[in-house]
């Protein structure tokens, strides 16, 4: 019956940890799950044809919560511009766009955007969207690494980008993500607060030391 018990535990370690590289997400079918995310808010259906109810253009300049389940409480807001819910998503001339949070997991050391944003003025040989940082308050403007993009020729172009907090030097309790934007169409986003990922090796020595300390104690069961 221990014995049992122990392997069941063990199982469930296993399917934690395995977990965390992948899992459907539900904000986007380009979008990806981070790895040891400690909490997340998305936007999704940004158009005049939202499931639950119309987007309007009054709740973006009010500030929108995010709608997807399981997400935490930031605000997404039209600060200026004349980006409206269109059919298919926010469409419009330039505009700015902030996304705050004031709850801000203490084990987060770094931030992931993910966003499908259709940039014509980009494209068209104009001025690319820009994507900053600022944070407790503060007026910094710090861009956000590029690490991932799929550009479909202005049909639901994927960007992904990521802040390092745990090279600011201090405890962020809040932050406000700031979106330039021109001409353009956009249709989800996701903001991930993340904590240091363990890297692929140490997963495997884990799982090898979980598999050897059961192995151990079946052994002393036996010979008792």
């Amino acid at each position: 019956m221990k014995q049992s018990v122990l392997v069941r535990s063990v199982l469930s370690v296993a399917l934690i940890s395995a977990s965390t590289f992948a899992h459907a997400n539900g904000t986007h079918e380009q979008f990806v799950d981070p790895a040891a995310s400690l909490s997340f808010d998305g936007w999704n259906e940004l158009n005049r044809n939202r499931t639950g109810g119309a987007l309007t253009v009054d709740e973006l300049v009010a500030g929108s919560g995010s709608n997807v389940a399981g997400s935490g409480d930031a605000v997404f807001t039209r600060v200026s511009g004349d980006h409206y819910p269109a059919g298919f998503g926010l469409y419009g001339g330039a505009s700015t766009f902030t996304f705050t949070d004031t709850t801000v997991d203490a084990g987060a050391t770094a931030l992931v955007f993910q966003g499908i944003i259709n940039d014509f003025d980009g494209q068209f040989g104009g001025t690319p969207f820009s994507l900053t940082l600022s944070y407790n308050g503060g007026s910094q403007a710090i861009a956000g690494t590029l690490v991932d993009s799929a550009l479909n020729g202005g049909v639901s172009d994927y960007f992904r980008y990521t802040w390092d907090l745990g090279a600011l030097g201090t405890p962020v309790g809040a932050y406000t993500l700031t979106l330039n934007a021109g001409f353009s169409q956009m249709l989800a986003f996701q903001i991930d607060q993340v904590a240091a990922v363990p890297e692929p090796e140490t997963y495997a020595l884990m799982l090898s030391g979980l598999g050897l300390i059961a192995l151990s104690v079946r052994r002393r069961m036996r010979g008792v």
